[in-house]
């Protein structure tokens, strides 16, 4: 009886991922479609305030980093006159990106796609072997995917930062915290991710006095911003004008906050911290309520709150 159990669910994860691998390729195929075709629109109007949104949203992340990176590493957080923003990433990430940047953007703006494509793929057959239930393995997928349309749709990096946390989990699993350490500081290119060893000392993964494995390259990476303390300020400065609105309405500038905090591209790394803290419950009756805490939470702040308020918001 056990047996047969166990291969329903095996069966039933293998049909997840089979379902989750079609979404992705249709996801893919569609927007680099829309991409070709929006294409041939990008120098004039439609006459549609919506289409003409969509294209000037496409690929919008990835452009405004291509066009930041023409500053030069020494004016980094400069504010580009061609796109009016300015750099809010680590320094560091005008390296990782510099391969992409050397490149002309109609073809690099490709290769991010096939990287995206990949890692996507990777996660999901590396997680349909880890996760223990179908409910959860389906949530993984949900929440996954919706954030894999909306990186892909504005060409973002979460799909990096999703990699990168579930490399430096799986070293973790491995006892090398050292390179779990260094994984983990890659990806606080994205600052807000310098929460992630607190989340694995909350799962009781490691002890406060390992956190030294995660700080200590953190704080290597960041000597530079100590030596050149103009060039943090800059950062910094450009962290606090990045949360700035200039609409009239109270409410709408709170939305367009929230919008900066709480993404649904940010979907794509926030379902892996999710399985991180499910995986490291061991009361089966905890874990299923706790799980569905979370889930429930995470629906209503990414999807409920971003997709029907903001937009009420926003077109009011």
């Amino acid at each position: 009886m056990r047996s047969n159990e166990l291969t329903t669910t095996k069966e039933k994860r293998e049909s997840y991922f089979l379902i989750y691998l079609i979404i992705v390729i249709l996801i893919t195929s569609v927007l680099i479609v829309l991409r070709i075709i929006f294409y041939v629109f990008q120098e004039g109007s439609t006459g549609s305030f919506f289409i003409d949104l969509l294209i000037r949203n496409r690929d919008l992340n990835f452009k405004t980093n291509y066009d930041l990176m023409n500053n030069g590493f020494l004016l980094y957080y400069e504010e580009n006159p061609l796109t009016n923003e300015k750099a809010i990433y680590l320094y560091f990430w005008y390296f990782i990106f510099y391969p992409f940047y050397s490149l002309p953007l109609e073809v690099s703006v490709y290769i991010w796609d096939l990287l995206r494509f990949i890692s996507t793929i990777y996660i999901a057959i590396k997680l349909k072997n880890i996760i223990e239930t179908k409910r959860d393995l389906l949530y993984f997928f949900l929440l996954s995917g919706i954030g894999y349309f909306a990186d892909m749709y504005l060409n973002n990096t979460n799909w990096l930062i999703q990699l990168l946390l579930l490399v430096s989990y799986t070293q973790l699993e491995k006892d090398n915290k050292i390179f779990s350490g260094i994984f983990f500081t890659l990806a606080t290119f994205k600052i807000t991710l310098i929460v992630i060893p607190f989340i694995f000392i909350l799962i009781k993964k490691i002890k406060w006095k390992n956190l030294i494995y995660y700080l200590l390259p953190l704080i290597l990476i960041c000597l530079p911003y100590l030596i050149f303390p103009g060039y943090f300020l800059s950062m910094i400065s450009n962290w606090y004008t990045s949360a700035e609105t200039s609409t009239s309405f109270p409410i709408l500038n709170f939305f367009l906050i929230i919008w900066r905090l709480i993404q649904p591209a940010q979907l794509m790394f926030v379902s892996i911290i999710v399985v991180i803290l499910i995986l490291n419950i061991q009361n089966e009756k905890k874990r299923d309520i706790i799980s569905s805490l979370i889930y429930l939470s995470v629906f209503i702040i990414w999807i409920l709150i971003w997709v029907i308020l903001l937009e009420l918001a926003l077109f009011i």
